[in-house]
């Protein structure tokens, strides 16, 4: 299993790599936080600036579906992604 979501929020780049053994979060070409090990869900945390200078939080949930790896990735407490919607369209 090898999944990647790239996510263009602001003039921001989000990216989050999920593999069988690893959990990445990615914000503009920077790691912000890493998971080895296999799970069957992960969070990972993040920061990014926003647009008045100061820093937004970044949530990532992974979880493994019945098919697919299920990712939610939220800026602040506003969900921005969600895999669910993603397969709909």
């Amino acid at each position: 299993m090898n999944d990647i979501w790239e996510i263009k929020h602001s003039s921001h780049r989000i990216r989050v790599e999920s593999t069988w053994n690893q959990k990445k979060l990615w914000v503009d070409g920077v790691l912000q936080d890493d998971q080895p090990g296999f799970a069957g869900s992960a969070r990972l945390f993040g920061n990014l600036r926003s647009e008045d200078g100061g820093f937004e939080e970044i949530k990532v949930s992974l979880g493994l579906g019945c098919l697919q790896t299920q990712c939610r990735i939220f800026v602040g407490d506003t969900q921005i992604y969600t895999t669910e919607i993603a397969w709909e369209g």
